[in-house]
């Protein structure tokens, strides 16, 4: 409870802040990120694509492969983003739906599925006019369970 208050404290603030434009129609980029969930103690893989539908805002749909200690795990989100800062530090705010789904080896039948709402913040630290690294942090509500992200972007256009 107390990070989702600090999760939500950093939204409100970067709002107020840096109401400058940011992204614009059109763009693309795509990452490469390592995720962690606390909780699970889970550790995976994400790939993700990211479109901008309208100035500011973007559509991002991404594919994790987790790495539990026994079986398979993995997850799909469809994510839409708000930036509020457009420069070499750009902020943002996130909502959206996750599908996540384990098996396990012991059991064959036996799966666990889990629909989740997606809420969290993050940043773009751009190093090129191509390159960039990707720090989220992303609370999923039927999982009660936070994921940590760090990645690498590639801005398309």
């Amino acid at each position: 409870m107390r990070m989702m208050k600090v999760v939500l404290f950093f939204l409100v603030f970067t709002g107020f802040t840096n109401l400058a434009s940011a992204q614009y129609k059109g763009q693309q980029r795509i990452y490469y990120a390592n995720e962690y969930a606390i909780n699970a103690g889970f550790f995976g893989m994400n790939f993700t694509g990211e479109y901008f539908a309208f100035d500011n805002v973007s559509i991002v749909p991404s594919y994790s492969i987790f790495l539990p200690k026994k079986g398979k795990a993995s997850g799909v989100d469809v994510n839409i983003r708000y930036y509020f800062t457009e420069e070499k530090l750009q902020f943002y705010g996130l909502a959206g739906y996750g599908y996540y789904t384990r098996k396990f080896e012991a059991i064959p039948n036996e799966r666990l599925n889990f629909n989740s709402i997606n809420i969290g913040a993050g940043g773009i630290i751009k190093l090129s006019d191509e390159l960039g690294i990707n720090p989220e942090i992303r609370y999923q509500t039927d999982r009660n369970d936070f994921l940590l992200k760090l990645g690498v972007v590639y801005f398309i256009n």
